[in-house]
């Protein structure tokens, strides 16, 4: 009787342990870099982050100024989200360009085969928050964004955008799918089917 309670106290214990292990490995935290569209207090239209995700949902976040997110992404500047200092500029053939604005035209002449941090704004507004009424914008600046309303995307937009892991315009982008839209933003056919997945059924912006 006593060996069977020994046997029994044994599995009992190797079950716990493997459970435990099992656990501890599916909730893990994973540090993952990330972003936000929405006009803040500071008067910034795109917040950069660092996140940690537990079981696929964020459960910390900590704001970087946009140069610290461009360090860590490089690799240059120390990050949790990025231990081994790998380029993921590099990575993701997302080196940044900066082409010859024609600000008449409203787009980047040589066209859109690059990527610019500067302009994630485009995919949530129609127009630049920053630059309204009689505002003249800087030189490189972008007026108009892809969104097809003023301020926010249609609903076939938001389905597109759905496809990198978010489910509503106010959701943070992160990790590999963020990394997926920006590699997919240096394509213009890209853009041009988000563009015009604002105009579907007749849209045109509005001020909502």
């Amino acid at each position: 009787m006593l060996r069977k309670a020994t046997y029994l106290s044994f599995f009992l214990f190797l079950g716990m342990l493997l459970f435990s292990g099992f656990r501890t490995e599916t909730s893990m935290v994973k540090y993952d870099f990330a972003f936000n569209i929405g006009a803040t207090y500071n008067t910034q239209l795109v917040t950069f982050s660092v996140v940690a995700t537990r079981d696929g949902k964020i459960v910390y976040k900590r704001n970087i100024t946009e140069s610290s997110f461009i360090r860590q992404v490089a690799g240059l500047e120390y990050s949790k989200a990025n231990p081994e200092k790998i380029n993921y500029f590099e990575k993701y053939e997302l080196t940044d360009c900066f082409y010859k604005y024609d600000s008449i035209r409203d787009l980047y002449v040589d066209g859109y085969n690059c990527f610019r941090l500067t302009d994630l704004w485009a995919l949530r507004y129609g127009r630049n928050p920053l630059c309204g009424g009689d505002c003249i914008p800087a030189q490189g600046m972008l007026l108009n964004g892809w969104a097809g309303n003023n301020f926010r995307p249609t609903w076939p937009q938001i389905q597109i955008l759905q496809q990198y892991g978010i489910i509503n315009i106010d959701d943070t982008f992160y990790g590999e799918n963020m990394f997926r839209l920006f590699s997919d933003m240096k394509d213009s056919n890209w853009i041009s089917r988000y563009v015009n997945a604002g105009k579907s059924n007749g849209q045109s912006k509005t001020k909502g």
